[in-house]
């Protein structure tokens, strides 16, 4: 795992603003890419078949949301940078405690 370890070193020695935009683009990454096949596996757990069909009817059905201006989709997008967020707020609240 040397790769591993030199790829975030590199990360964490980057400039504040550029280690910020590649924050936000890796979360938004996530939210794209990733959370939708989360959900639908929640959703195959839980609820049974995509009433759509399958995994790519739901990538299909998440993107043409996001370009109809779904609140759902892009809070879905959205949502790992939230909690991201949210998360080192929280540690820099119990830093100063």
């Amino acid at each position: 795992f040397n790769w591993f370890v030199r790829a975030r070193d590199s990360y964490y020695s980057q400039p504040r603003p550029i280690f910020e935009a590649m924050t936000l683009g890796l979360a938004l990454l996530v939210g794209l890419l990733v959370m939708p096949s989360l959900i639908y596996l929640a959703g195959r757990l839980t609820l049974r078949e995509y009433a759509n069909g399958g995994v790519f009817a739901l990538y299909f059905d998440f993107f043409k949301g996001l370009f109809q201006l779904r609140p759902s989709c892009w809070i879905v997008v959205a949502g790992p940078f939230v909690f991201l967020t949210l998360v080192r707020v929280f540690r820099l609240v119990l830093r100063k405690i």
